[in-house]
């Protein structure tokens, strides 16, 4: 008997080799293979395993670290990469990733669904120059389920009005990380403290952030003032700090007011090894203590920290 998960395999695969079909049967001519990220992304990689096929691979926000890329694979200007998703409903998902690949120099012509939701994706993808491919439609999906008895008349029927009556449109938005800051920060759905972090970073024309673990506080008071100017976030750990006092997160506080960032206390027991044996081992700092996130400009966000022996509660 196979296992749910090698079952699932064998489902997986045959999906990717329908879709590599429908491209076949419909003459697509293209040089690569783009999966939309994330769900289409196995599809993608088993199509060009299977059929020896450059495969490029869309994120959908660039690491700030390695090639700091939008696409990774190997690009060749000119060349024509096909597009593979799994469900189609407005379009927008395939678009953002043409959109993507067409910065790069690459066509997109094409796209392969496995269902077709016929709610305005094939013709919004038809104004962008895309043609799209679908196995089915959700209509058809359907009929081949009442004709296996899993869904009755009323429920095709039911499905076949709300996509007639809910067409939608697909409005291409830019990647986050595409936008400049201080766009960001306007977003309605922006986090209040995001957004303050985002003025800041666009005001300074930063986004260095500089983890400061250290344990004593002089070091970590120098730090401040030297790099100060040039950061957006100092990320702390308080709970390492074996001299810690309410004066020291006055003047730790003053250092950022006056050089306009961010303190993140970095309250978490899942660091490093060494900064997590520091955490277990440090003593109790004195309480009251002062708001150490400063706001810059803004309203600060006032937070206390507390450092828990934590070798008291566990080794007893």
């Amino acid at each position: 008997m196979l296992s749910v998960g090698r079952v699932f395999d064998l489902w997986l695969a045959q999906v990717a080799d329908r879709l590599y079909r429908t491209a076949q049967d419909a003459g697509v001519q293209y040089h690569t293979v783009c999966g939309v990220p994330y769900t289409a992304l196995p599809l993608a990689t088993i199509i060009c395993a299977t059929h020896q096929l450059p495969m490029l691979i869309r994120r959908k926000e660039a690491k700030d670290y390695g090639t700091k890329r939008l696409v990774e694979g190997a690009i060749i200007p000119g060349d024509t990469c096909l597009i593979i998703e799994d469900v189609v409903t407005s379009g927008s998902s395939v678009l953002e990733t043409a959109e993507v690949l067409r910065r790069e120099g690459l066509q997109v012509t094409d796209a392969i669904v496995l269902v077709d939701r016929e709610q305005g994706g094939r013709e919004k993808l038809a104004e962008s120059g895309i043609t799209l491919h679908a196995i089915c439609t959700l209509s058809q999906l359907m009929d081949v389920l009442q004709q296996l008895g899993k869904v009755d008349a009323e429920t095709v029927e039911n499905v076949r009005r709300f996509v007639a009556g809910s067409k939608v449109s697909a409005p291409v938005q830019a990647p986050r990380s595409a936008l400049s800051y201080s766009t960001r920060a306007a977003l309605p759905d922006t986090h209040p403290m995001a957004q303050q972090l985002l003025r800041l970073m666009e005001k300074k024309q930063s986004n260095l952030c500089v983890s400061a673990d250290f344990t004593d506080c002089a070091e970590l008071l120098r730090l401040a003032e030297e790099l100060g100017p040039s950061i957006c976030m100092l990320k702390t750990h308080v709970d390492i700090l074996s001299n810690f006092t309410p004066d020291v997160s006055s003047r730790l506080r003053a250092l950022a007011d006056q050089h306009d960032f961010l303190i993140f206390e970095d309250r978490k027991f899942a660091d490093i090894g060494n900064t997590v044996k520091h955490q277990y081992e440090g003593e109790d700092p004195p309480v009251p203590l002062h708001p150490l996130v400063s706001g810059g400009q803004g309203d600060p966000t006032f937070a206390l920290f507390f450092r828990w022996r934590f070798q008291n509660i566990i080794l007893g």
